[in-house]
């Protein structure tokens, strides 16, 4: 059985349904409920079949999953509610039941709700697990809502319920969360907003979600991918021809990107792979800005110079004496003259800037070069408070922003709570005001630009929670800017360093575990995944 903590992670598999021989497919895509709705749609009506034939794929697709996922389960309740996802788990039910005398497994079907009616698709689901003799219980609620299976399959809520549960399912996903048991969700889990991830009331947290035609936007971000838990997409014999207009958002992997790095020519030098000038570190946040300065000469820049303050320049040089450090405490004016002399390719700002007015001088130069910059951490706060002043002095909009949902609320102007509700429309919101290519961070993190619409967003597919830890965003931002000076576009730049950083992430967990990892330990694990490169 998973894990019975739950797999916080987005591992996404294909199966398909139909045709049996074909070979399984690496997900690329996710898709909005209008846009799963439509291909299933069309599906229908050209293919001349009934609906309940997709219905018949889902629930088999979700018992394959149930057998493979969860093989020693002596007793499995389905939670059924009144559409068609309980419609998907009537099937499932029939088809366990089949097999219940052969692998000495009771299942039975407690029905929350409403029976489906007549002429209903989810009625002759309901039809053919009576048929099959399953047991099936009605419950009016909790209180007469007895769990005690060692799996629970969670098909109370489709993607059709996009507010709160009622009373009765809202008590039932509360039941299920109660219990030790490992839960199986099928499509996604009940009470999340399938284009958010978002719930307006409860919400089942799922060890396993089983995902039908396509995965739903909501199940790969944010608190919906937490709770989601481990997703399988099982296309149902769709076609590829099946999505044309449709293209969904992509979900992006160091695999699929790292192709875009520029190749290393024989007749290379330093200068050839570009200047970064990295400003950072205000007293007692020194690390920071030394971790996206070494970040940035391990993905390859040419020439690092890190701008901080005195204190730091014995530990920059102990720790990486390949970077140009140079301390400023007074005279910042001065040292940015001489530096605007040099030949400087983009600018990094931001790792432990702090909020000082050190960090505000640092912020006010470093918006007169007229160079790429990327803004991270305490440069997005104060460009977030700049903006909401309408200062006439405020800096230029950089190219690249890494914000935190903490830090984009503050570019956006709103609160917390409603970056984390739609982590989509607030990345496309960050890139539409700034200007700027934005990734939003965070589980599953978004890369949204300037000159694209909502649907254009994309997300990286990789990255666990051990890497939400002191100073990753500050190695994220040094991968990011070492790209960009290389000669990448503002937009490759992050969607490589995003992919990279979250890989590095990946590797460095399989070695030290959630609890353990540094953000130091994600650079070095660049090394080896840019060597294959090689």
């Amino acid at each position: 059985m998973p894990d019975p903590h739950r797999a916080e992670g987005l591992v996404v598999t294909i199966m398909t349904a139909m045709p049996v021989n074909a070979e399984p497919r690496s997900v690329e895509r996710i898709y909005s409920r209008a846009a799963i709705l439509a291909i299933e749609e069309r599906f229908i009506a050209d293919d001349g079949r009934v609906a309940f034939d997709l219905m018949r794929r889902a629930g088999g697709a979700a018992h394959r999953v149930m057998l493979e996922q969860f093989s020693d389960a002596s007793h499995v309740q389905v939670l059924c509610g009144s559409g068609n996802n309980a419609g998907d788990g009537y099937v499932l039910a029939a088809l366990a039941h089949a097999q219940s005398g052969s692998l000495g497994r009771r299942v039975e079907v407690l029905r929350i709700g409403r029976l489906p009616k007549p002429g209903e698709t989810a009625w002759d689901a309901y039809e053919m697990a009576l048929k099959a003799g399953v047991a099936i219980v009605d419950c009016e609620g909790a209180q007469s809502l007895e769990l005690g299976a060692d799996l629970l399959v969670d098909a109370l809520l489709g993607t059709g319920v996009t507010g709160e549960p009622r009373p009765a399912f809202a008590a039932a996903i509360q039941a299920i969360n109660a219990r030790a048991a490992p839960v199986l969700s099928l499509d996604l889990p009940s009470g999340m907003n399938p284009d958010t991830g978002s719930s307006t009331g409860a919400l089942v947290e799922a060890d396993v979600t089983v995902s039908f035609i396509g995965a739903k936007r909501g199940t790969a971000t944010g608190s919906g991918k937490a709770a989601t838990g481990t997703l399988v997409v099982d296309r149902l014999g769709l076609a590829d021809s099946d999505f044309e207009g449709h293209r969904g958002h992509a979900q992006l992997a160091w695999h699929h990107v790292k192709s875009r790095l520029p190749e290393i020519r024989i007749d290379a030098h330093k200068n050839r792979f570009g200047h970064l000038l990295v400003i950072g570190g205000d007293l007692g946040m020194g690390g920071a800005a030394i971790m996206a300065a070494q970040s940035a000469l391990r993905v390859g820049a040419g020439l690092v110079t890190l701008v901080t303050r005195p204190e730091h320049v014995s530990a920059t040089l102990s720790r990486c004496p390949e970077v140009m450090a140079l301390g400023v405490d007074k005279g910042i004016d001065k040292l940015f003259r001489v530096l605007k002399q040099k030949q400087l390719d983009a600018v990094v700002i931001g790792p432990g800037l702090g909020l000082s007015d050190w960090g505000k001088a640092m912020l006010r130069e470093a918006g007169e070069f007229d160079l790429p910059m990327l803004a991270d951490g305490d440069a997005l706060t104060l460009l977030g408070t700049n903006s909401r002043k309408q200062q006439a002095s405020r800096p230029r909009n950089p190219s690249i922003i890494t914000p935190h949902p903490g830090e984009a609320s503050s570019l956006l102007g709103c609160s917390l709570q409603t970056v984390n509700e739609d982590r989509f429309n607030a990345a496309f919101r960050l890139a539409e005001e700034t200007g700027a290519v934005s990734l939003l961070k965070g589980a599953g993190s978004l890369i949204a630009t300037p000159t694209g619409s909502e649907s254009d967003v994309s997300l990286c597919a990789e990255g666990n929670p051990g890497m939400a830890t002191a100073g990753t965003g500050d190695v994220l931002a040094g991968m990011i800017g070492g790209l960009l000076v290389q000669g990448m576009t503002a937009e490759d730049a992050t969607v490589c360093g995003a992919c990279l950083h979250a890989a590095a992430g990946d590797r460095a967990v399989r070695d030290l575990g959630r609890r353990s990892l540094n953000a130091s330990d994600l650079i070095d694990q660049v090394p080896e995944l840019l060597r294959v490169l090689d």
